[in-house]
């Protein structure tokens, strides 16, 4: 990450790229299975167990010798034993038949057998009790009806790769192929630091000019979101409060995110503390032109360092496109994926007036009506102090720069959350 002080703008698209240039995933830990959703693998994953762990019926019906399906249809064959789901199919002769019921295994020596199924047979498919004879009215022999043993995965076949987020999905795969430990990337501790002397914590009544401190525990519930660890603070305008905190903060946190504190004001103490030793300068955004990012030393220790602006609706579409990727990063995805957003087109349910020279985010909600639906949160798209309108915001309107105005019903871009 570039720490050069510089007064050049950049475009949203330059800042994401710099602010995860040069960073690398946190060390690995080894963690159960069970505890594992959300991270990502360190080092790719083998079976340990086949799947499936034996061949098995994939459908309720009968087990017969393929070689009994010669000549025309139908046949008939007495039925000498019932294989529920969790039983193993006994040796059976040629001319005989067992039941079969989906999931039940069909025997060490199956490569000969073949399911009939239970619909194409005279059999009744809810019967309990077991027929003695099933008379087969059609069937392809060339279709068994068995899902063969370690088909979906081979014992020692990787199948999941490093840099695989473990979803639920996959803690079922590797619960299947017999793993309960992984060794993952390290999540990020967080430390997020308030300042100003106008907020007030929340909770507490506001006294004359202060307004409730919201930027911290929104950021703070945007990164436990992510399953993130987070502590926060708030400081008052004090440059040496603000460096005290921030030395504190490195001492234990991966990442330490401010907000408020990055423009031109007389009292912005982060860039007075910070500003020599990172980079501070306007993005090319509405809203959340002022930004600052860098790394902080204290001692042994180093933290990554963003400083969003003070503008809760600043704050807020800066954590999603600039901190989220630091946060993945260090929590092992590859640079390229970390800097990926999930885009969509949607229908603007107002007009937009043309934009500026910056480009323009716009918090939204989204229904679902004969199609994806815009409701953008501010009035015209702008207003970055209105913090009560980001409530059941579910993505951002994304406009380019100079983008001509919108009309009611015109197709917009929306990056979801």
């Amino acid at each position: 990450m570039s720490c050069e002080h510089s007064s050049f703008d950049r475009s949203v698209d330059e800042h994401r790229a710099a602010i995860i240039d040069g960073l690398q995933p946190l060390p690995t830990q080894h963690i159960p299975v069970a505890a594992a959703a959300g991270r990502v693998l360190a080092s790719d994953v083998q079976a340990q167990l086949a799947v499936p762990p034996f061949s098995n019926s994939a459908m309720d019906g009968f087990l017969v010798h393929r070689g009994d399906l010669r000549g025309e249809a139908p046949w008939e064959f007495p039925v000498i034993a019932d294989v529920p789901a969790g039983a193993v199919a006994p040796d059976f002769g040629r001319g005989e038949a067992l039941r079969i019921m989906t999931g039940a295994a069909c025997g060490e020596q199956c490569e000969d057998y073949v399911v009939i199924p239970v619909e194409d047979t005279d059999a009744y498919p809810a019967q309990r009790e077991v027929p003695t004879t099933v008379q087969v009215r059609a069937a392809n022999p060339e279709r068994s009806h068995i899902r063969r043993r370690g088909e979906d995965a081979a014992i020692g076949e990787v199948v999941l790769e490093a840099g695989t987020e473990l979803d639920a999905g996959a803690i079922a795969a590797l619960t299947s192929i017999g793993v309960v430990e992984v060794e993952v990337h390290a999540l990020p501790m967080v430390c997020v630091l308030s300042s100003g002397d106008e907020l007030a914590a929340a909770g507490t009544l506001p006294g004359p000019g202060q307004i409730p401190d919201s930027n911290r525990p929104m950021i703070a519930e945007a990164c436990r979101r992510l399953g993130i660890n987070v502590t926060q603070r708030h400081v008052p305008d004090d440059p040496a409060a603000f460096e005290q905190a921030l030395q504190e903060a490195t001492a234990s946190a991966d990442v330490v995110i401010t907000t408020g504190g990055v423009s031109a004001g007389a009292f912005d103490v982060v860039k007075e503390v910070l500003g020599s030793s990172m980079w501070f300068g306007h993005v090319a955004m509405q809203p959340g032109k002022p930004q600052g990012a860098g790394i902080h030393q204290a001692g042994n220790r180093q933290a990554v360092v963003l400083c969003l602006p003070g503008n809760p609706v600043s704050a807020y579409v800066s954590f999603f496109l600039f901190a989220q990727p630091v946060l993945r990063r260090l929590s092992g995805f590859d640079a390229q994926r970390c800097l990926e957003l999930v885009q969509v087109q949607a229908r603007s349910a107002t007009a937009l007036p043309a934009n500026g020279s910056r480009e323009q985010f716009i918090p939204t909600s989204l229904e679902m009506r004969d199609q994806l639906e815009a409701t953008p949160r501010l009035a015209q798209g702008v207003g970055s102090h209105r913090v009560a309108s980001l409530a059941h915001v579910r993505g951002m309107i994304r406009r380019a720069p100079d983008h001509p105005a919108v009309e009611a019903g015109d197709s917009v871009d929306v990056i979801l959350f």
